[in-house]
């Protein structure tokens, strides 16, 4: 079910009085925006980023992935003779896609298309291996045989190659254990080439969360967020927070340096704290789900790829987390899968909410200390946070 409310998540008709606060440093003696834009320091073992289909979490942005300002994608349902694709199958898939075009339109701030095509159940392509020959029934599916396989066989008539991508589904079926999985080199498909493929189905067969996650990576560039050393840990050092983090999440809304990174973000909408900046500043921070031009995020660089970052985060949008300031620090250093950012600490003025347990304990409280930098929560609305940045 879908957490996304068009009433909570509107923006405030009148300002929120936290908004006009005198304590709030004025956008003039802060940096500019463009001191924010850190470096990407992505371990690339000899891999120039602007020529590869690397994701990262810095700047500049990959270059081969596209504009972020519209994606058309055809949706390709794949019938296996183990595991056939049903109307039910093609119903939920529909569902589905109605709510990935409403996330992603959503985490733009309007600022992006979203058109999606998914292809007629008559068309679904018939798989020339059973789905267990695949791969489908274990953990990690041979993704390159079904995305190379299925464009094969699908008809000429689709025109697949009119699509910036396609996204394949395969039935939902609770034994069918693979996860799912982003192609992110271009294809040759019936029609000509394609720049890329996501495969979802079996046991999160029409996930709108699964399919939007991993397009994530193949038309945006991003990374996963979540930590695979030692084992597997989903949550990680970053909690349930954004999508490319925990797609079965409980905040999947995008953060604040997602959005800057793709430009769904002005320039006025980042607060921009370096080292010449006033050691005390003051900020008003607008809850990140909802659309207007106020401030979104605070960042102080701390090094070359890592980057503090505070945001808003409320219970409306898609997120139905406590309300809270965020406090995080993205480090590009890091891979993706190693744990890319850091959840440092949930900022609150109630005195009743307790600490996450996750992997780590995840603070909760007023204030918060990171790395030499004091962050203090001073007030809060149901439409944002005033904070305060002390550096030392």
């Amino acid at each position: 079910m879908a957490l996304f409310s068009d009433n909570v998540s509107a923006a405030k008709p009148s300002p929120d009085p936290l908004s006009q606060d005198r304590r709030i440093t004025k956008a003039v003696r802060l940096a500019p925006a463009d001191s924010c834009r850190n470096t990407d320091a992505t371990p690339t073992n000899g891999m120039n980023l602007s020529q590869t289909r690397t994701s990262s979490l810095g700047f500049p942005r990959p270059t081969t992935f596209g504009g972020t300002s519209s994606l058309n994608i055809a949706v390709l349902p794949l019938t296996f003779s183990d595991l056939p694709y049903r109307e039910s199958d093609h119903a939920a898939l529909q569902a589905a896609m109605r709510e990935f075009k409403r996330y992603y339109e959503a985490m733009a701030y309007g600022r992006t298309v979203i058109n999606y095509q998914v292809v007629a159940l008559s068309d679904a392509v018939r798989m020339p291996g059973t789905a267990r020959s695949y791969g489908a029934f274990d953990e990690y599916v041979d993704l390159e045989r079904v995305v190379r396989e299925s464009l094969a066989n699908a008809s000429p008539t689709l025109r697949l190659s009119s699509f910036d991508m396609v996204a394949l589904e395969m039935a939902r079926n609770e034994s069918v254990k693979f996860w799912p999985v982003a192609y992110t080199n271009s294809v040759e498909s019936s029609s000509g080439r394609i720049g890329g493929a996501v495969l979802a189905g079996g046991w999160q067969g029409a996930n709108w969360r699964a399919i939007a996650h991993e397009v994530g990576h193949v038309w945006l560039g991003l990374e996963d967020l979540y930590d695979m050393s030692p084992s597997p840990q989903y949550d990680g050092t970053f909690w349930e927070y954004d999508l490319m983090n925990s797609f079965r999440g409980s905040a999947p809304e995008l953060t604040a340096w997602h959005r800057f990174l793709l430009g769904w973000l002005d320039n006025p909408q980042v607060r921009c704290v370096d080292s010449v900046t006033a050691r005390k500043t003051t900020h008003y921070l607008a809850a990140i789900a909802d659309q207007n031009s106020l401030p979104k995020m605070v960042a102080k660089p701390l090094s070359p790829g890592r980057t503090l970052v505070l945001e808003s985060r409320r219970r409306r949008g898609y997120d139905n987390v406590d309300d809270s300031v965020l406090v995080y620090i993205v480090d590009s250093t890091r891979r993706g899968g190693d744990g890319p950012i850091e959840a440092k600490a949930e900022l609150t003025l109630n005195r009743n909410r307790k600490p996450r347990l996750d992997r780590y304990v995840i603070p909760v409280g007023p204030t918060v200390r990171v790395e030499g930098i004091v962050i203090r929560l001073i007030a809060s609305s149901k439409w944002g946070d005033l904070v305060e940045v002390v550096q030392s």
